[in-house]
């Protein structure tokens, strides 16, 4: 037979069933022989696909490692040996470890989680060859193999429908659609039907709930719908993260002013005919003082925290930076199925003959009646072993209310969904004599029933009454919900048509998760749009987008989506339906292409390449597929969206904390800086010897290191906008490291030329200058640790760690001005008590001046409020 004889068509799923069996040279009541089995692998493929599981141990530290924030703190600790400073090389080695180590640690929990949950999937699958089922690893499923399905089987391949008996098919993994789909081999469908209707194909991934039937199985591994997603996940490019890019690009700027102020300082002083082994030593401190090392560890201590903190609120990061890049998102593109739903089917309310509706929530006595009326009598028409989740939801209704299901008699028989899939009927003994117990769609019970189950007998069913009963089926599906009905025949009254008792209408839906609004709400205050993307219809999208506070004034859905402007859209829609994974791809891309900060949630596997195009992707931890879980940099292991406000308020504050410190050291490498160039240019000695220099560096280090990463969110993290991606290095940022260093230099400037004013000697004035630094470089911290909220207010000792650096400098500064033993370690002597004047001044009012403007921005917010409620 010619090769070309069996290439399958591109639709095969509205080819007939014979059709591709006779191309594949298959025989459906046999399936393939062992030879075949070979052939048809080597011909089609195996049934595996490349996978792209989490990062190895190596590649996770050659990636850390490499990042130019990591590469500049090793070459520090490099400088640092060659210059003898041993201590400052091991520093700067424990941070790169402790940073890797973090990562480290995070990376084994979430392999620890990931290997759990893939522990609960099943690698077999049930195939017919040379006329015998068989189980095998679901690896070795070729096309041409014939599955029979049942309820609990996961289809591991693509494949055609042979035959069917009521076979429903959840498909929500893999296409979004909430409801269970109904599957006919016999089906007309057409070719370029969209993959969420297409009711004569089974694919790859999804579930069995219910029915029978049996399959051709006509693509495997990558070739499936299933690989198809992950080729689109692996194609997607994650990028750089906004934290990424703008380090990255501070790194390189403080490299360079690092090394042009160490050099440019000592030539000129030797210019100016300053002594030469003292310019040497001052060349050797200041490349000591200006090499910027301290930053990395600031974003790593911060990160860090962030980290464990969100592990706390059962959120997974998979990457430290992962923490921050969700405090920077303005766009949360979220899926519905699973994630803004339970996906799981809830009985709601019930739908009585006469029209009345009965919600679940609030009965009371006379509407239990009704109720229990309606499930004794549903109850029988649902087989026992059902995982379709309608009729799940139906005895967890009655598990709920305590009605147990009667014994109606003895069942004999099933008949599937006949009539074109319009019901089920379950046939009893009931003492020789035949009852049946339906289940169907609304309009063909309505149709057919004769009478309704009032209270106690059965009524007939009016013109009026159908009219009715089928308006409010129409009403409750434009609301998204899914609508069954239910009746019976019983024994007595025979096979005829005019004997059907409409019990009532079942009214379900995939509920919305309860804290879902809430946190749609809190994102939205602090600035973070949410748009609902899924790939489920757009009657449903809008129901359930309208019960979590959604704008649904416009909706796109399926080829909408594809259209041109899809950047314009993103800004004016919020919710997205029929939508496919490549279509959630371009979403993402546009919002990245307009220059929104991104993040998905999701639980699907149509849901991963859209994950991992984002900045930061988010997956269900309970309810997640395993390849959304991988593909993600974010994992919410009890899928409460209620975390995710919480989530972002952390990343904000860490973002914040990294931010006041990185501007504090920056500020005080300007304020070192300042006090060095002014004696320079009016030719006076330098007001810190090398020691104090190199002292200096150390506990700068450790008071923006731990003041800073450690202090408590702004109050208003949640009530304002995302910042903006730019450079960290901005006007905005110059501005505060400018307001930051004048008060404190021309403090310490004026402290040490006032004291050689006065007559002292250099070392006695460089004692004070010190002084001055020492003290007035916590009072900034302290001052600036809160961008608002003013010092006094917050408490001096709100921040252990401030508030016991701000101890020992006090305790060091009497101890190098009063114990003789420091002061010839550190160069320095006693002070007169007009030189403590001048110090204790300089330090509190250096930067006391913020705290007037806090108080001042305070006092104004106060008196607006009354003005704003008038």
């Amino acid at each position: 037979m010619d090769r070309n004889e069996h290439e399958l068509p591109d639709a095969w799923w509205a080819e007939p069933a014979d059709a591709i069996a006779e191309r594949l040279g298959v025989d459906p009541a046999q399936g393939l022989s062992a030879g075949d089995v070979g052939a048809m692998r080597a011909r089609y493929g195996a049934n595996s696909m490349v996978h792209e599981g989490p990062a190895s141990t190596w590649e996770l530290l050659r990636e850390s490692i490499t990042s130019p924030m990591m590469l500049l703190l090793l070459a520090i600790a490099a400088i640092s040996l060659l210059l003898r400073q041993v201590r400052e090389a091991v520093v700067m080695a424990f941070v790169v470890l402790t940073y890797v180590g973090v990562e480290l640690i995070n990376k084994a929990r979430t392999d620890r989680t990931m290997a759990r949950l893939r522990a609960l999937q099943a690698p077999e699958a049930t195939v017919l060859r040379e006329g015998r089922l068989m189980e095998v690893p679901a690896a070795d499923v070729v096309v041409g193999d014939i599955l029979p399905l049942q309820p609990g089987s996961r289809v591991p391949a693509d494949a055609r429908l042979l035959s069917t008996a009521g076979l429903l098919v959840d498909e929500a993994p893999l296409t979004g659609e909430s409801s269970p789909q109904a599957k006919d081999a016999g089906a007309p469908v057409i070719a370029r039907a969209p993959l969420a209707e297409r009711p004569t194909a089974v694919y790859a991934g999804t579930t069995v709930l219910d029915g029978q039937g049996r399959a051709l199985v006509v693509a495997v591994g990558a070739s499936t719908e299933l690989g198809r997603v992950a080729e689109l996940s692996a194609r997607a490019d994650p990028g750089t993260t906004p934290l990424q890019e703008e380090m990255n690009k501070l790194a390189r700027v403080l490299a360079f002013v690092a090394i042009g102020v160490s050099l440019v300082i000592p030539l000129v002083g030797l210019l100016r005919g300053f002594d030469l082994q003292q310019m040497l030593l001052t060349w050797l401190a200041l490349t000591f003082l200006m090499v910027p090392g301290q930053p990395p560890i600031i974003i790593a201590m911060a990160l860090a925290l962030a980290s464990f903190e969100l592990a706390r609120k059962n959120v997974i990061v998979r990457r430290l930076r992962g923490a921050e890049t969700l405090g920077s998102v303005d766009t949360l593109l979220s899926d519905k199925t699973g994630t803004i739903t339970q996906n799981t089917m809830r009985l709601t309310a019930i739908v009585l003959g006469d029209g009345t509706v009965l919600e679940r929530d609030g009965i009371d006595a006379q509407e239990r009646r009704a109720w229990e009326r309606f499930l004794r009598r549903a109850l029988p028409a649902i087989p026992a072993t059902s995982k379709d989740p309608t009729d799940r939801a139906i005895w967890a209704a009655a598990e709920e209310l305590g009605i147990d299901p009667p014994h109606v008699g003895e069942l004999v028989n099933e008949i599937g969904f006949a009539r074109g899939g319009t019901r089920r009927t379950l046939v009893y003994d009931v003492d020789g004599a035949i009852a049946h117990y339906v289940a169907g769609s609304p309009g063909a019970l309505i149709d057919d029933a004769a009478r309704w189950e009032g209270d106690g007998s059965a009524v007939a069913l009016a013109a009026p009454q159908r009219e009715t009963l089928s308006a409010t089926v129409d009403a409750l599906a434009s609301q998204g919900r899914r609508v069954t009905a239910y009746a019976y025949r019983d024994a007595a009254a025979g096979a005829a048509d005019d004997a059907l008792v409409l019990v009532g209408l079942a009214t379900l839906e995939d509920p919305v998760r309860p804290e879902v609004r809430d946190a749609i709400d809190a994102l939205r205050g602090a600035g973070v749009r949410t748009i609902m993307v899924t790939g489920d219809n757009a009657v449903t999208a809008r129901y359930v987008a309208e019960q979590v506070g959604l704008d649904t004034t416009e909706t796109l859905s399926g080829p909408e989506i594809d259209g041109p402007s899809l950047g314009e859209a993103l800004a004016r829609t919020q919710v997205f339906a029929r939508a496919t994974p490549e279509q959630k791809l371009r979403l993402v891309e546009a919002a990245r292409d307009a220059g929104r900060t991104v993040a998905v949630t999701g639980d699907g596997v149509n849901d991963a390449p859209a994950l991992r195009s984002a900045h930061i992707g988010i997956a269900m931890g309970e309810t997640g597929t395993d390849v959304a879980r991988e593909t993600a940099g974010l994992i919410l292991t009890d899928d409460n969206l209620a975390h995710l406000p919480d989530a972002v308020a952390i990343g904000r504050k860490a973002y914040d904390n990294f931010s006041k410190g990185i501007t504090y050291y920056l500020s005080a490498k300007a304020i070192l800086l300042s006090i060095f160039i002014v004696p320079l240019a009016i030719g006076v000695p330098f007001p810190l010897a090398p020691i104090q220099i190199i002292a200096t560096e150390l506990l700068m280090d450790l008071a923006s290191s731990t003041i800073f990463v450690t202090e408590e969110a702004e109050p208003d993290v949640l009530q304002r906008p995302p910042r903006r991606r730019r450079r960290y290095l901005s006007r905005a940022v110059g501005l505060r490291i400018l307001r930051n260093t004048v008060g404190l230099a021309l403090a310490i400037l004026a402290v040490y030329l006032g004291s050689l004013w006065m007559g002292v000697e250099v070392a006695t004035a460089r004692t004070a200058a010190w002084a001055t630094w020492l003290l007035g470089h916590i009072v900034l911290a302290l001052n600036l640790k809160q961008e608002h909220v003013p010092l006094l207010e917050q408490g001096i000792l709100s921040n252990r760690f401030g508030a016991a650096w701000l101890l020992g400098m006090i305790a060091l500064v009497l101890a190098m001005t009063h114990i003789p033993g420091v002061m010839a370690v550190l160069s320095t002597t006693p002070l007169r008590s007009a030189q403590w004047a001048m110090v204790i001044a300089g330090a509190v009012f250096a930067s006391g001046w913020i705290e007037l403007c806090k108080w001042a921005r305070r006092q104004r917010e106060h008196t607006a409020k009354p003005a704003r409620g008038v």
